[in-house]
């Protein structure tokens, strides 16, 4: 019997891959195993560098699913795609008519297959989706055109690419660790789907989510994604610039989560407060600059950032943000809130993420195959047939011997009835000698 409701979600990112499996029920989505393995190398800001390691790692996280599962086999998964070479291009596509022309849902569709036949994708890039825009319908805004007469309309679409070689490599890697993938999604439009209220979408914002190596920059307005875009800039880089102070990694990690920025209860630890505070300031500086940047190229009225992703725990970023964004509001969302429960001894402590929680959402195909049971040889009947056998051999061993016994019997009356020549001899002496003898009696009595 086959499951239809196992939903695995796979999320690779600078830092690690997290997989899960799990099923939605009317509580909201149960979790049944969780996973996650580090990225050493093999994966950078977010791209496949090495598809063998990267495969090995594949195998791990499923291998460790499919232990926590009951006699279940992982077939395909969901994955979210995300890493520097994501980003959104703008297309339009227009039609002129002669006299006011009543728009129907024909000419939408027309215009949404032209961009994708016209759409000039950069050399080196593959486009994994499109995103429709408003129309205009002669030069002004309209986001229900079907039905409404115009002699000009402009269809927008933000088409969302990535690089063909990034691209490949993530699906080799799949390939030869034997995991179909059964659909991929933008990992910004999934974090926007479950951190953004409808207001925010509605009246505009960003999404800032800061990773380990990369910053994603989404931008919303009007309820519809406007600008996608990945900065090469992370957290990492304030672990490594502490790490130039001779400090291992792990403790630089530690001391930028628990010390943070502007700590005063750590005067006297090594390095100083001042040093780590330097530290911190100018790669945030570095980062919070670029996401600004990016809001202003976009042209768009945008008052608020949202920020997410494992750099906004940054202990004191909010004292950072009102010095370098004093004109946005901005809020952190650092650990979002997920409508999920699970199996008992499945720790999702440092896997789950809102890619996966929407990736398990979005997913509607079976991912995961029940094992049948091994057919094993009944014991029983094995043991019938033995004895079986051994009855027969007895059976067979008696028979020999009663052939055996009937056999001697009748050599034995053989040797009753026919001599030997010595027995023959000897029988035949003595009857000559006993007629000798009679014959000497007789004469002694005729005398």
């Amino acid at each position: 019997m086959i499951r239809t409701d196992y939903i695995t979600a796979i999320e690779i990112s600078s830092s690690k891959i997290s997989g899960t499996v799990g099923v939605n029920t009317y509580e909201g989505i149960k979790i049944l195993a969780a996973a996650s393995t580090p990225v050493e190398g093999f994966v950078s800001k977010g791209v496949v560098r090495n598809v063998d390691e990267m495969s090995n790692a594949l195998n791990r996280i499923i291998n460790s699913l499919e232990e926590k599962l009951d006699n279940v086999a992982i077939k395909r998964a969901y994955i979210s795609l995300a890493g520097l070479t994501v980003r959104s291009i703008r297309s339009k596509v227009t039609r002129e008519f002669d006299s006011y022309t009543k728009i129907t849902p024909d000419i939408i569709n027309e215009m949404a297959a032209e961009n994708d036949a016209t759409f000039c994708t950069p050399a080196g890039y593959t486009r994994v989706q499109t995103i429709s825009q408003e129309c205009k319908l002669d030069g002004k805004i309209d986001k229900n055109p079907v039905g409404a007469p115009t002699k000009h309309i402009e269809s927008n679409f933000l088409n969302i690419v990535i690089k063909e070689q990034y691209l490949e490599q993530l699906n080799d890697s799949f390939k030869q660790a034997k995991i179909e993938i059964a659909d991929s999604f933008c990992a910004a439009r999934m974090d926007a789907e479950i951190i953004l209220p409808p207001d925010a979408r509605r009246n505009g914002c960003a999404l800032v989510n800061i990773g380990a190596e990369t910053t994603t920059v989404a931008i919303y307005k009007g309820e519809m994604m406007r600008k996608l875009v990945v900065v090469p800039l992370g957290s990492n880089n304030i672990t490594m610039d502490l790490c130039s102070l001779q400090i291992s990694k792990d403790e630089a990690e530690e001391m930028k989560i628990t010390r943070g920025y502007k700590s005063t209860n750590n005067d006297l630890a090594k390095p100083d407060s001042d040093t780590v505070n330097n530290v911190i300031n100018a790669r945030m500086n570095e980062i919070l600059q670029n996401v600004k940047y990016q809001i202003e190229e976009s042209n768009e009225n945008i008052g608020h950032i949202i920020f997410t992703g494992g750099g906004s725990k940054l202990k004191n970023l909010e004292l950072l943000l009102e010095e370098y964004l004093p004109n946005f509001k901005c809020e952190i969302v650092s650990e979002p809130k997920f409508s999920l429960i699970s199996s008992s001894g499945v720790n999702l402590n440092g896997i789950f993420s809102t890619a996966l929680y929407s990736l398990l959402k979005l997913g509607n195909e079976n991912c995961c195959e029940e094992l049948k049971p091994a057919t094993y040889t009944s014991p029983v009947e094995q043991q019938l047939q033995f004895d079986y056998d051994q009855n027969t051999e007895e059976e067979e061993q008696k028979k020999e011997e009663e052939s055996s016994k009937n056999e001697k019997k009748k050599n034995e009356k053989k040797g009753k009835t026919k001599k030997t020549p010595w027995q023959w001899l000897e029988q035949r002496t003595l009857e000559f000698i006993g007629q000798i003898t009679e014959d000497e009696s007789d004469d002694n009595n005729d005398n």
